[in-house]
Parts: structure tokens; sequence; C-alpha cells
């Protein structure tokens, strides 16, 4: 995905705006945290305990608290262990939608998912929804391509031989609705460089952190699939990090975390003691905050906002993220040589074209 140059409106610390780096492009997917910034580097991570167990399927949780599984079928790229059905009556669903609306269009799959993150967290759920559509990479592909015929056949065809020659107009309708189905968001999504992985692209480390912290939803699922023991401690490190790639664990973890890591951000000030994070800050500006630390880390994020990222830490950034290397020095030199103040415009720019949770509701 190419990101234009239009000019950020962020204030850039130390005075003026971060205006758009030139000619950047980030690709869907790529995790913006690499090297000594990794979200696991950040210790003392509060995961959020306001709720143990999705309160709405309370009823339905085994005796370990973790919420029962749902037998519902869904597409072939899955919705993830999503929890059963709960008894909210259809009155009490259409006014959360009427107080947290969300609108997802192909990606309807993961409602129940989000809906789940946003109990837990506090969190609209448009913003979880933005801070995915950031990270996940689309179906593409052979995906993409199982995808569209279950979608074609299995549903809107039933009747056509998928062995058989398409017509015309049935061949035009494929097409169609595999370009409608370009935009859902893959599950398997894996950054072969980062080796990040899932819908919100956990870092290996900070996905074994958070399947360790006792109360997170991701250490109860581990735990009730044998891959973490009753003390906390990884017993199969393959098969954990593999539960990355179920839909609803990767949501609802980066949630919690990502909670957890604004808390501590909210917590920090300026040298002159005023904090990093406005108070009262609108909810559509709060989550490109959100977003910001489910990138870098709480401290990482800090150093973003008090302008104190070097140069030398920010120069292996922009190699992780801008492969070609005239790109990058066009970056720099756009930005009076600092290659601090490059990565910073190329991440807010980033953060502003990508974190619009109105796109969503």
């Amino acid at each position: 995905m190419q990101i234009n140059t239009n000019t950020s409106t962020w204030a850039f610390p130390g005075g003026g705006t971060a205006a758009a780096a030139a000619d950047s492009s980030v690709s869907r997917g790529d995790t913006l945290v690499g090297g000594n910034t990794s979200t696991a580097a950040q210790p003392g991570v509060l995961l959020a305990q306001a709720d143990t167990h999705n309160p709405s399927a309370s009823s339905q949780n085994g005796n370990n608290g973790t919420p029962a599984q749902s037998a519902n079928t869904t597409p072939f790229w899955g919705a993830g262990t999503v929890p059963a059905p709960n008894a909210l009556t259809a009155l009490r669903q259409a006014e959360r939608d009427r107080t947290d609306p969300l609108r997802l269009g192909v990606n309807e799959v993961y409602r129940d998912a989000i809906t789940l993150a946003s109990d837990r967290t506090g969190y609209p759920r448009a913003t979880i929804a933005a801070v995915i559509s950031a990270e996940a990479g689309p179906l593409r592909g052979k995906r993409l391509d199982e995808a569209t015929n279950q979608r074609f056949y299995g549903e809107l065809h039933p009747q056509l031989d998928p062995k058989a020659k398409l017509g015309k107009a049935d061949a035009a309708e494929w097409k169609a609705v595999r370009s409608e189905l370009s935009a859902t968001w893959d599950p398997q999504s894996y950054n072969t460089t980062s080796k990040a992985g899932g819908l919100t692209q956990f870092l290996e480390s900070t996905w074994i952190e958070s399947a360790t912290k006792p109360g997170s939803y991701v250490n109860q699922q581990a735990k009730s699939l044998g891959l973490v023991n009753d003390a906390n401690q990884v017993v199969d490190r393959a098969g954990l990090l593999d539960l990355r790639f179920d839909a609803t664990t990767s949501i609802v973890a980066a949630a919690e975390l990502d909670k957890g890591y604004f808390t501590q951000l909210s917590a920090r000030t300026k040298d002159d003691g005023t904090p990093l994070v406005p108070a009262d800050l609108p909810a559509d500006q709060k989550a490109q905050y959100i977003y910001l630390v489910h990138h870098e880390g709480a401290g990482g994020a800090a150093q973003i906002l008090k302008g104190t990222l070097t140069d030398a830490r920010a120069e292996g950034l922009l190699q992780n993220h801008v492969a070609d290397a005239d790109k990058r020095q066009a970056m720099i030199d756009a930005r009076e040589g600092s290659a601090a103040k490059a990565y910073t415009a190329y991440l807010w720019q980033y953060i502003e074209q990508r974190i619009v949770p109105a796109n969503f509701r």
C-alpha cells in the first residue's frame, strides 16, 4: 500500500509540524516495531483487568473462567475462537450498535471478536477495528481465490459446478466477488522480516510475554489448550506462537496489551511536567495514540512524543521499514539531515492516514 505525501498536521517535538515524508511507503501488515523497540522490551505491562471474561457470555464460561468456544460455522479464513452466543436480547444488541457503532463490511465475521475486546478493555469497537485494519494484511493469492470460491459457489450460486467453466456473465461476477473480498483481513498475516504474525502482528517475544501474564485473555486461552501451565510457564512454544493466528485471541490480546501500554504512557510527562498524552482527547485522536503505543511500546512512544529519539536508533527503524536506501536518504535530507525527525514524520503520517475509526462506524 502506497502512502501519499499529504502534509501532516501533527505537532512536531521541538516546534513546527510533521510534514509528510517525501516518497515514502509502507506495506499493510508491516510492523513498525523492530530491534530494541520491540514491545517486549518494555517492562511492567499492565494488562486490562476490568473484566476477566466476557460478561455477556458468563453463562458459557468453563471452570477456568475461559469463554467457551463457538461451534458456529465461519468462512475458512475464520474468526477464530469466538465465544459462544450469549443471552443478550436483540434490543440490547441494537442499543450497543447505537451507542458503540461498528461497520465492518467484508470483515463482518470479526464483529464478535472485536466486541469481546471492547468489553474487556472499554475501548470503542471502531477504535479496535481501525488498529486491526492498519496491521492485518489482506487476503491475497490462493487464499483470496479460496475465499472467492466459497462465497461464489457456496453462498451465491450453489447450483453451479466449481469444476465447470464459467460463462461470461458468471466469470465477471466471480471477479467482482474477488475484488470485494480483497479487502478482507487475513488472520494468517505474517511479516517474514520481523516474524510478526496474526491480525494484530504480534512479535514472538511480545506474544509469549502476554501469554504468561496471569488473567490476560491469551493466558486463559493458552492454559485451556495446554500451551501454558498453571505456573504461567510455556509448555509448547511452537503451539503458543501458532495461537497468534487465531483471530479472536489476536484481537483481544492486542487490545489488552495496548491498554496497558497506553496507561503507562499516560502517566509520563514532558520535562516541563505536562503530560505526554493530552487529557480529554477526542476518541478518534486517542485511537491514534493507542496505535502509537501498539507499535512502539510505552518507552518508544514516549521517545517519539518527547523528541528524544536518537538519530542512530531512528536510522535502524527507517531501514526496517523503507527498503530503498535512496528513499531513506531523501527522507532524512528533507528533515534537516535528522533520521529521528524523518522517522517521526513517517510514523505520524501512517497513523493519520490509517487510524480513522470513523471509517468503521
